[in-house]
């Protein structure tokens, strides 16, 4: 069981998920607007509420007790997407504050959903959980036991695989992001896995042109993810004029 703190954490776990939180502990004293706003939304949701001291009561005074973390089912996943479909895949992701910093990512540039490894991956901790703003609680995550099957299965369905790694000779603004896709993001310090990168069907590269190796997995994750936002964008602006 997981707990999160914050004003903004906590009310973000209200507004998406009130029935993983088991309970919320805020400070005794005088409540701001922030927090009546919490007590508020869960009156609204029957959660119970504790007032206790500030130094039991977590980050700015507020904290809430999560149930276990509702992982998506991979399969309803996948019939629940978008046209066309845009996933982000994390092959062995294991640091939570990078995981949260590329979920954030991820949901602000509108991804139906996010499947990860069931082994080495970062578990959906406070760490996480406060990385990401908040956006773990609306996004959906799917473990799969073999990412490499999962992604076969996903071409299947017409799904383009697309993986990201320093190696690659294409760009990754050259591929067609209005087609159905899945990004395909390795490790922070290994990469792409060999069997993952060989099942996707393109790899693509971001340049590096100063001293350091590579990006950051979050940077390189954000960058990629909005060029998809962008061509798509761009796609649908040019219907609309041409209507």
């Amino acid at each position: 069981m997981n707990n999160i703190s914050g004003i903004h954490a906590v009310r973000e776990a209200l507004r998406a998920r009130p029935q993983c939180i088991r309970k919320i502990v805020v400070a005794e004293g005088s409540l701001d607007g922030r927090k009546r706003e919490i007590l508020s939304l869960a009156r609204e949701s029957g959660i119970p509420v504790y007032r206790e001291h500030r130094d039991r009561s977590g980050a700015q005074g507020v904290t809430a007790e999560l149930v276990a973390f509702e992982w998506a089912d991979f399969h309803e996943l996948l019939s629940g997407a978008q046209t066309p479909a845009f996933f982000l895949a994390l092959d062995q992701i294991e640091d939570p504050r990078n995981f949260g910093a590329v979920v954030r990512a991820a949901e602000g540039a509108g991804v139906d959903g996010i499947v990860v490894t069931e082994r080495k991956t970062a578990p959906p901790s406070e760490a996480a959980i406060s990385a990401s703003s908040g956006a773990l609680h609306h996004t959906k995550i799917a473990r799969v036991r073999n990412l490499a099957d999962a992604l076969t299965e996903m071409k299947e369905r017409g799904i383009w695989s697309v993986g990201l790694t320093p190696n690659a000779k294409a760009p990754w603004h050259s591929f067609d992001y209005t087609e159905p896709v899945i990004l395909v993001l390795g490790s922070e310090g290994k990469g792409l896995r060999r069997r993952v990168a060989q099942t996707c069907d393109t790899l693509i590269a971001l340049p590096q042109r100063g001293s350091i190796e590579s990006l950051n997995v979050s940077v390189a994750a954000g960058i990629t993810l909005y060029e998809v936002l962008r061509q798509r964008t761009k796609t649908l602006q040019r219907r609309e004029r041409s209507t």
